[in-house]
């Protein structure tokens, strides 16, 4: 099957005689290609993670997404769920590993490990087993780092259980029915100890509204892993530090029902994977005085607006003048905001940022200048932008650049 140049296929693969099933995409052409791995929630199964492989295979990337064995009522691989446990599920990853580098288009220099709450822990832990050398990079989605904390108070989501006296019969956790190996796997582990030993370029995401996995603890877990890696570049263990990325989505809750929390975390992960960070955010706000008029047989809608910009190296105001001018035409298009900040830089210093940002095909192309002598990396290097249309209160504007360029 063949969807907009993408190959999709379906695989299987094997862990401890058990069936591993999965879906893979990736572009067309033999490659090879980096490749990421996607893990799924607890409970779910890879139908959650589709959307995200689409996504990499989009953006170039072999992408793998499968069912953890006896991962719930709707996996498609084969086990018990009375058999799993986050131990299970990880040997079920290096399973799915070890299937992605025997393939002939994949690259095994360029491997991502991607993964949501329970599937977030799983290659967290990997990750950091495995190494920077081995793993390129890694993204926690709303990780279920709190597991281990919870087997020891004995709440684990549904299922409710004396700690101390895990009971030899099954726990009932709302559909699926788990057994005694799950808690009392994790019962000593320290989650936090356990994702943080790696070393290359991390991003996390959580919301802080998630009444599952609270958010303190991820933020706790992304404080420790920034804090090692200092270490371990005054040790002398790594030259630098890698890109570490820790986005709050406010008001997110576990798996990000609402649709605005799962594009700004998707922009996020699509820069992310080519290198590159955030450097401003820019809130729209549009005029209700919007301007039209036919010319040369085109229509020619000029949209004033207001807005703020922010981020950790600029915070500032779209000065007045500022405008969303458009062009629609029969086969022609052409969208450009131009738009000036007054503000500080990090620094303290009074500043201006300068954008022009235009429609390109596949996104848009901002060009980003500025009179700080802080940020002057700005004038010299490409920007990347990403919009979340918000109907008529008018886009959020996140405007990205090489990580490489902000150090």
């Amino acid at each position: 099957m063949k969807l907009l140049n993408i190959v999709h296929e379906e695989f299987s693969c094997q862990r401890d005689g058990l069936k591993i099933r999965g879906t893979m995409f990736r572009p067309k052409g033999a490659g090879p290609f980096p490749f990421v791995i996607v893990s799924h929630e607890f409970m779910m199964n890879r139908i959650t993670t589709v959307g995200y492989a689409h996504m990499f295979a989009k953006l170039g990337f072999a992408a793998f997404c499968y069912d953890f064995n006896g991962g719930g009522t709707i996996s498609q691989s084969e086990g018990k769920t009375t058999e799993m446990s986050v131990a299970t599920e990880v040997k079920d990853l290096y399973a799915v590993i070890d299937f992605a580098k025997a393939q002939s288009y994949t690259d095994n220099d360029h491997m991502i490990l991607m993964g949501c709450s329970q599937g977030g822990f799983v290659s967290g832990i990997v990750a950091s087993e495995l190494g920077a050398d081995v793993v390129e990079r890694l993204i926690m989605v709303y990780p279920a780092l709190t597991i281990p904390d919870d087997a020891r108070k004995g709440q684990m989501i549904m299922a409710r259980f004396d700690p101390n006296n895990i009971p030899d019969q099954n726990l009932f956790c709302g559909p699926i029915v788990l057994g005694k190996i799950y808690p009392e796997t994790v019962m000593h582990w320290d989650a936090i100890e356990m994702v943080t030993k790696y070393r290359g370029p991390v991003y996390i995401t959580h919301g802080t509204r998630d009444h599952i996995v609270d958010y303190n603890f991820v933020k706790k877990a992304f404080d420790t892993l920034v804090e090692k890696d200092k270490a371990a570049v005054a040790a002398g263990e790594i030259p630098e530090m890698p890109q570490l990325v820790f986005e709050t989505i406010k008001n997110g809750e576990h798996v990000y029902p609402f649709p605005p929390h799962r594009m700004d975390t998707n922009n996020t992960i699509r820069e992310f994977v080519m290198g590159r960070e955030e450097i401003l955010r820019v809130d729209v706000r549009l005029n209700e005085k919007m301007k039209f008029a036919f010319k040369d047989g085109k229509l020619d809608w000029n949209i004033p607006f207001t807005g703020k910009g922010f981020g950790r190296f600029y915070n500032g105001t779209v000065k007045p003048g500022a405008s969303d001018q458009r062009y629609y035409g029969i086969g022609v298009s052409d969208v450009t905001a131009d738009y000036t900040f007054e503000g500080k830089d990090y620094t303290g210093e009074d500043a201006e940022v300068h954008v022009i940002n235009r429609g390109v095909p596949g996104g848009w192309k901002p060009t980003v200048t500025t009179t700080s002598k802080a940020l002057d990396f700005i004038n010299h290097n490409e920007a990347f932008g990403r919009l979340r249309q918000r109907g008529l209160k008018g886009p959020l504007v996140r405007i990205f650049m090489d990580y490489d360029a902000l150090k």
